[in-house]
């Protein structure tokens, strides 16, 4: 009798179980990371085992998003998975749509108006409380507003532009000064004024909202001009991580430098930045050593930072409160001149006083600079202005 051939299926399966079994294996024995240099941020840790966890299915859920950040050969698998969506004509990856010009463009989703509005109402909180100082604000559109031409077709993505003018007016009755840059940036679509493969603005595009604030808050520019350098071709940024998309593309960062002329005087171009989490103290805005590692954007101010001081031997006596989220780290050299110091606080990191701080360093203006990303999705801010 003719023995029956082993079924192709069983072997596919079978095979398929030794290579999870292996590669559950060589998981369990390769270490967990902490941080994800390719995707920029914190990688999901293994829960702690507990029966109240168990019970109401949160370890469950947290065992699940572990184990998906700190599977071994991660970065291979998105990148063989996005060729296989490519391959099948998909124009977007993990929230980020690949853009023409080679851009990558990070897709914006209708804000929870709730959050909305607790952040819209800390500001009118935190203004009324100090009333007598000028309050300016500034959200910055990103790629998928000021790039719509950029976008695939039928790409799917929310108008910013609208939520903008809302909250602005919203804010301006309020009695703060709101900064348009939005308009500003359609004039100037020429420039580059957003990375391809990252989510941030360009040194350039900072430059140019700078110089809408300085007419607003009526800083004299005219003293500096600046020179524009490249510190690095090697640029990848976080949306090719995120996406896996344009892995091969590398980018340029600029850092506009100031020339002086006869008009230019030492002070103008000579700060000393105070890491206060980290105490330590520098006189150079730019972190060189973070042009060596995956996020060379950090090269401003080395990242994100709770709390950092800005101090200028000006002889203004100008004091600014800077709120932001990273979008400001290129954005703060240009501000240095023309405060006497600048204090600068990322609600996201920091936990401290935030009245205490206003006194203690006597504040006597005040700059809220967000993406529109993070602006319409972070409630950090209203966690630290709340009593």
């Amino acid at each position: 009798m003719k023995k029956p051939a082993f079924p192709t299926a069983y072997f596919v399966g079978f095979m398929f179980a030794i290579l999870v079994l292996i590669l559950s294996l060589v998981n369990l024995f390769s270490g967990t990371k902490k941080i994800s240099e390719t995707e920029n941020r914190e990688l999901a840790q293994k829960p702690e085992l507990t029966a109240e966890a168990v019970g109401n299915g949160s370890y469950a859920q947290q065992y699940q998003e572990y184990f998906n950040d700190q599977f071994v050969f991660r970065d291979s698998w998105i990148k063989l998975k996005t060729g296989f969506d490519r391959l099948l004509g998909k124009v977007e990856e993990n929230g980020v749509y690949i853009g023409k010009s080679g851009y990558l463009i990070e897709k914006f989703d209708r804000p929870q108006q709730s959050v909305v509005n607790q952040t819209l109402k800390a500001m009118e909180k935190f203004q009324k409380s100090y009333k007598d100082i000028h309050h300016y604000v500034m959200i910055v559109p990103t790629a998928s507003e000021i790039l719509k031409d950029k976008l695939p077709a039928l790409a799917l993505t929310a108008d910013q532009g609208s939520y903008i003018d809302q909250a602005y007016q919203t804010l301006t009755g309020a009695g703060l000064t709101t900064v348009d840059v939005e308009s500003t940036f359609r004039k100037n679509t020429e420039q580059q004024l957003y990375y391809k493969t990252d989510h941030h603005w360009t040194t350039s595009a900072a430059y140019l909202a700078f110089q809408k604030f300085a007419e607003l808050a009526e800083l004299d520019t005219s003293a500096l001009t600046y020179e524009k350098i490249p510190v690095t071709d090697q640029f990848q940024g976080t949306l090719s991580a995120k996406s896996g998309c344009r892995t091969g593309m590398k980018e340029k960062i600029d850092v506009f430098l100031p020339k002086k002329n006869e008009n230019t005087t030492q002070e103008q171009v000579s700060s000393i930045v105070e890491y206060t989490d980290e105490q330590k103290k520098t006189g150079s805005f730019y972190n060189t050593d973070k042009l060596d590692q995956k996020n060379a954007y950090e090269v401003f101010f080395g990242g994100n930072h709770g709390l950092l001081k800005i101090k200028t031997p000006t002889t203004e006596n100008k004091r600014l409160l800077v709120f932001k989220d990273s979008y400001a780290n290129c954005f703060l050299p240009f501000l240095a001149p023309y405060y006497r110091e600048i204090v600068v606080v990322d609600p996201r990191y920091y936990y401290g006083d935030i009245q205490e701080l206003m006194d203690t360093e006597e504040i006597n203006e005040v700059l809220y600079l967000y993406s529109a990303d993070t602006f319409f999705a972070d409630t950090s801010f209203a966690a630290l202005t709340e009593e």
